[in-house]
């Protein structure tokens, strides 16, 4: 009995020994376990992030055992050893078009097919018949040359990467994105492109990054309601649609409750005047020899400046059933001529915009778009920029250069001075317009699209006055568009589109377009 209570107690010292000598190496053991596990904890939270960004943007998760490369987003991959999911894709497009009345027999650049919109419109040649010699159709005229005129073209093709990094901060993603229509937009010389190998160079389109509801870079402006917009194989797009395309800009977005959000953007500015001795943007041409200018409209300088970022301002409310909008613009415009002029002026407007699914039961594909804007100095937000720029939609119309003030501005001897300065006026041009839409499903690879759209621009003739140059500012653009497209698999879209456009200048002058075209496009 004796002894075993004292093996006991022995066993028990020992015990008691060994647990004592443990001691000082369990808060070394417990810390790398805490931090074994905080890491743990930290990949897991990572990854739970990732499958809840790919499941609200819609993605299927990755089932059990496939591989771990499937990216957040549709179409992406993870690029090993980070975070940052990236896909790339674009596509492949041909155009082949034929104007029966309206083409460009001598186009400059082979892109021509695929822009049968609102840019074609607004340079169309006129149907000039007289009386007087500035009504007067030319000896060799352009409109009569322009019936059946036939070009094909990829140049629309584009190829777009884009990535998405889970931060602390939200999602970081990153968009760059190229056409070939870059040859006119280059100094080289774009004629004779179809002489030997159709050389459009590439163009940037897209170059943006976002950091939550940060957005800074290249895009389509915030006030350009894309969604609302028809499915056209057409590039150059309807009249009447708010806001011109792409420009660089820096905004940010608040989510609000019920399904709305607001975005405010600081876009990169830009003003132009009509005047009578032609139109100017700010960026019409630039400096030559000594700091002089070349100006091809006979002035001597270009006075539009630009001194603030535009303030793009857009209210809208998301829900199953589509979206609706409310757009504003304010921007400050300026003419400054180094000598006696300085003027200031604000270009302000507004639009509502929308696209919905009505649901039918018998046609639950089908839906609708709207696009509508009026404002008063609104320059190319009234316009999608292209052919016919910048005598379509500038912000402002003066008598700079003209007889009424003794052509001050173009430099003659004599005319530079203080009294003659006093007789330049300037005003902002009023600017309105509207766009419908409607597409219809067939079948389920078989759809087409009906839109049509109208903007008007009141410019001042007392100001730009009655010359060579007034007789080309738009007035009026119509345009109106139809299609039939198949889609034989889901990344291939073909068919047939009519393109009808009408445009009046303010001279009441007018001309017509109507266009046939075939595409081929091919996503990757």
């Amino acid at each position: 009995m004796t002894r075993r209570r004292k093996i006991g107690t022995l066993a028990a010292l020992g015990g008691f020994a060994a647990a004592a000598a443990l001691l000082p190496g369990l808060p070394r053991a417990q810390a790398d376990e805490l931090s074994e596990l905080k890491a743990n904890q930290q990949l897991l939270q990572q990854r739970i992030e990732q499958l809840q960004e790919q499941l609200a943007l819609g993605a299927k998760p990755v089932p059990p055992g496939a591989p771990s490369l499937a990216g957040s987003f549709p179409r992406s991959f993870l690029i090993p050893g980070t975070n940052t999911s990236i896909a790339i894709g674009g596509y492949v497009k041909f155009d082949a078009a034929l104007w029966l009345n309206g083409g460009t027999p001598n186009a400059t650049s082979e892109v021509t097919p695929s822009v049968t919109g609102v840019p074609s419109v607004a340079g169309l040649p006129l149907d000039l018949k007289g009386p007087g010699p500035l009504f007067t159709a030319p000896a060799f005229n352009p409109h009569s040359r322009g019936n059946n005129v036939f070009h094909m073209s990829a140049a629309e093709s584009r190829v777009r990467i884009e990535t998405r990094t889970p931060t602390a901060y939200g999602l970081a993603g990153t968009v760059i994105e190229f056409d070939f229509y870059g040859c006119t937009a280059s100094p080289i010389d774009c004629s004779n492109l179809s002489g030997a190998t159709f050389g459009q160079l590439p163009r940037l389109r897209l170059a943006y990054g976002t950091l939550g509801a940060l957005h800074v870079g290249q895009d389509f402006i915030p006030v350009n309601d894309l969604a609302s917009h028809p499915e056209l194989f057409d590039f150059g797009g309807d009249a009447g649609e708010f806001g011109f395309a792409r420009a660089p800009w820096l905004g940010y977005t608040w989510e609000l409750p019920y399904g709305m959000s607001l975005l405010a953007a600081a876009v990169t500015p830009s003003t132009s005047f009509y005047g009578p001795t032609g139109a100017l943007e700010v960026d019409s041409f630039g400096t030559g020899l000594a700091g002089t200018y070349a100006a091809p409209t006979g002035l001597a300088v270009n006075p539009n400046k630009t001194t603030l970022p535009d303030g793009n301002f857009v209210l809208r409310l998301t829900r199953p059933w589509g979206h609706i909008a409310a757009e504003a613009v304010v921007q400050k415009l300026e003419l400054q001529d180094g000598a006696f002029i300085t003027k200031n002026y604000v270009g302000y407007g507004g639009g509502f915009s929308g696209h919905f699914i009505p649901g039918w039961r018998f046609a639950p594909k089908d839906n609708f778009g709207f696009d509508a804007y009026a404002g008063d100095g609104l320059g190319h937000y009234a316009n999608p920029p292209g052919a016919g720029e910048p005598g379509t939609s500038n912000a402002l119309a003066t008598n700079f250069g003209g007889p009424a003030v003794n052509f001050y501005g173009t430099g003659l001897p004599g005319t530079t001075t203080r009294a003659n300065a006093a007789r330049v006026l300037a005003t902002t041009v009023t600017q309105y317009g509207a766009e419908g839409n409607y597409q219809h499903w067939w079948t389920p690879t078989l759809r087409s699209t009906i839109s049509a759209g109208v903007q008007y621009a009141d410019i001042p003739t007392t100001l730009v006055g009655v010359n060579a140059n007034s007789l080309f500012y738009n007035k009026r653009l119509i345009t109106a568009h139809f299609n039939l497209i198949w889609s034989p698999v889901a990344f291939i879209n073909t068919g047939l589109e009519y393109t009808y456009g009408n445009r009046l200048t303010i001279l009441r002058q007018s001309a017509n377009e109507n266009v046939i075209d075939f595409a081929f496009q091919v996503k990757f």
